[in-house]
């Protein structure tokens, strides 16, 4: 492959030579969207670079992992590789930026190493962007070649704007894959759109106009733009269906693959008594939605994650809530968000009594994003992992004779109030940041709910490592 990437790479030159002419492949057949997601301060550095224009445009490229879906593709951002100086040719084009063909080499080969794919960044420091004459004579060589070196992944550049982006993406040769926008996911979500894409809003919703004056205009339009995933519908996870579908959230993924039984209406929020040992608790989930908006889209996932329908629909999500009763499961939803670049909301509730007495009645909502300490790093340790283990096997909590464990429904109401409330500013920023990265410790005996720092990130963190790797590696033939 080494030879191979050689051999094609001289064949297209720098940056800046004239087209290559390479053998057509069929397009595809219908239309691909893509869409770039990476972490705040990779995007910062990327921007930091290729908006410095003291000696003319700079650029660099991202490396990529990839979220392939059913009609869109979401690059995943791992690393920024700007071009150095040592690979600029600036001189012999004056102020148009090349760089030599073995920088390009290093790129692939790196790419290749990681099975990554990359995208070529830079600006002209104006919004509304379009790509120059030159950046697409540039484009056809370069990205033609890139395309079938790293096939089946997709590959291509994009122009930054002040707000918005331009996006030329590439797949097999073919060029006609569609750009859609850029999430920017730290302390908030923040979308640079394409260009192309800005249109009118549809109008304020009447339903939302108190909630509006309070946390902005621009919020109905935020909200109904964003999907998010709730795992877990018992318990808490009722709540935050609701409550979310008050808030103005335009997507909803219901993922539960239980059925209503009696224990349910004392803590399943929406549930009724005709629903015992019939309706699926998916459906109540859709019930509660769009009883209070009929248009908001609710997907129901009738299964547990990480099964592959569950998998699929969180792909398409912006915002994850878990509300889920084990470690295991926990660490597993963790680990999906960081391969994919999700922002992960988690509540829970441990409650011990001895007769009638409460003896104890902990929980915590815990909000981690990329580039911050995930709850492997500290929660969800090691230790507590072997413990539940020990005493609670799997396969356990599909036993029907086990205990379930003890829930109070105002107790998860109150974390999930604080859940929803995290989701919200995820969206709008409206807390200048300071709930990403954070954890609330709740006292449900005494009503006390205590913010906290969480510990440092950890060194050897499993999950961490596998950040913004996206889907995994397809196992070789």
């Amino acid at each position: 492959m080494a030879g191979r990437l050689r051999r094609l790479l001289r064949r297209v030159g720098n940056a800046v030579a004239p087209p290559a002419q390479p053998e057509p492949r069929p397009a595809p057949s219908s239309p691909h969207q893509i869409d770039v997601r990476l972490g705040a301060d990779l995007f910062a550095d990327s921007r930091a670079h290729v908006e410095d224009f003291r000696r003319g445009e700079e650029a660099g490229f991202l490396l990529c992992g990839v979220s392939s879906g059913d009609g869109r593709d979401v690059l995943l951002g791992r690393e920024w590789i700007p071009i150095p100086d040592s690979a600029i040719e600036r001189r012999s084009h004056g102020s148009v930026l090349s760089w030599s063909a073995q920088f390009n080499s290093e790129v692939l080969e790196r790419a290749f190493s990681q099975d990554a794919t990359v995208i070529l960044i830079h600006s002209h420091g104006r919004s509304a962007p379009k790509f120059s004459s030159d950046d697409r004579s540039k484009e056809r060589p370069l990205f033609g070649a890139f395309s079938r070196l790293l096939d089946p992944l997709p590959t291509g550049s994009l122009l930054l704007g002040q707000d918005d982006a331009a996006g030329s993406f590439w797949h097999a040769g073919d060029n006609r894959l569609e750009f859609g926008r850029i999430v920017v996911v730290g302390d908030t979500i923040d979308v640079w759109r394409a260009v192309r894409r800005r249109t009118a809003s549809s109008g304020p919703r009447r339903r939302l106009a108190r909630q509006s004056v309070a946390i902005g205009p621009e919020s109905d339009r935020k909200l109904a733009d964003t999907t998010v995933a709730v795992i877990g519908l018992s318990g808490g996870g009722s709540h935050v269906i609701q409550q979310l579908a008050h808030q103005g959230i335009g997507g909803l993924v219901a993922i539960d693959d239980d059925v209503v039984d009696e224990t349910s209406l004392g803590r399943l929020v929406g549930a009724r008594s005709s629903d015992i040992n019939i309706t699926p608790k998916t459906e109540v989930a859709i019930r509660l939605a769009e009883g209070v908006d009929p248009s908001i889209d609710v997907v129901p996932v009738r299964a547990r994650f990480p099964s592959p329908h569950a998998i699929k629909a969180l792909k398409k999500c912006d915002i994850v809530v878990a509300c889920v009763d084990t470690f295991r499961a926990r660490e597993a939803i963790n680990d999906f968000c960081r391969r994919y670049l999700l922002p992960l909301v988690d509540i829970g509730m441990s409650i011990r009594s001895s007769g009638e007495r409460l003896v104890r009645a902990d929980g915590q909502m815990i909000v981690a994003v990329p580039n911050r300490p995930c709850l492997r790093c500290w929660f969800v340790t090691d230790a507590v992992l072997e413990a539940e283990r020990r005493d609670r096997p799997p396969g356990y909590d599909e036993n029907p004779d086990a205990a379930g464990d003890p829930q109070v429904v105002s107790m998860n109401g109150t974390l999930a109030s604080e859940a929803c409330n995290s989701v919200l500013d995820l969206i709008m920023g409206y807390s200048g940041g300071r709930r990403a990265g954070k954890f609330l410790q709740y006292d449900g005996r005494t009503g006390a709910l205590e913010p906290a720092d969480v510990p440092s990130p950890r060194p050897d963190c499993p999950a961490c490592a596998q950040e913004g790797r996206g889907d995994p590696p397809p196992h070789p033939a």
